[in-house]
């Protein structure tokens, strides 16, 4: 089994897998997602040239890390209340590329974005425009501001957070000023 490639060896292990998975969250989805997140880090140490000794015991760890990871990360969702919605998300990005007559909002949403984003600290302001402006990963934002990328992460939520409240508030000003 060692002979062949990583990937492989992983696939052949699905079944296990799944079932630790299924196990550790009780969701089908969220077990595939985390599958495939390990799978990315197979493929990724099968680029790199040291060999894993007990393979079965590597890919369990890299599955159960990927696991703990997911978890927390939705257990943090779940405390934060509502997640943003798709919709204000995407126009953060858009407020950056494109003027407020084409974002996918309503030209007030887009405004109260845009006030908001203006009325971040430059520091917050630079971190949007990498993640969204220029598609930054978190481990490149890392670099930039000498953090982790779990630390990036997590400012990026806060700053998220931020503006979801700021927006609610101009808009709830608005409505009732009108």
């Amino acid at each position: 089994m060692d002979e062949m490639p990583l990937i492989q060896q992983y696939l052949q292990l699905r079944s296990e897998f799944m079932g630790y998975l299924y196990a550790m969250t009780r969701d089908a989805e969220l077990a595939e997602e985390i599958y495939q997140n390990a799978a990315v880090v197979v493929i990724e140490k099968a680029e790199q040239p040291e060999t894993i000794r007990d393979f079965r015991a590597w890919a369990k760890e890299v599955v159960r890390r990927q696991a703990l990871h997911a978890i927390r990360a939705k257990a943090t969702t779940a405390r934060h209340g509502r997640a943003m919605s798709p919709e204000l998300l995407e126009a953060v990005s858009n407020v950056f590329t494109q003027d407020e007559s084409a974002g996918s909002i309503v030209p007030d949403e887009a405004g109260a974005l845009r006030q908001c984003l203006d009325g971040l600290p430059a520091d917050k302001r630079e971190l949007v425009a990498m993640r969204y402006e220029r598609d930054s990963r978190f481990d490149q934002i890392a670099v930039h501001t000498g953090s982790t990328a779990a630390a990036a992460q997590r400012a990026l939520s806060r700053i998220r957070r931020m503006l979801h409240e700021c927006i609610e508030r101009r808009m709830q000003l608005a409505e009732e000023a009108s």
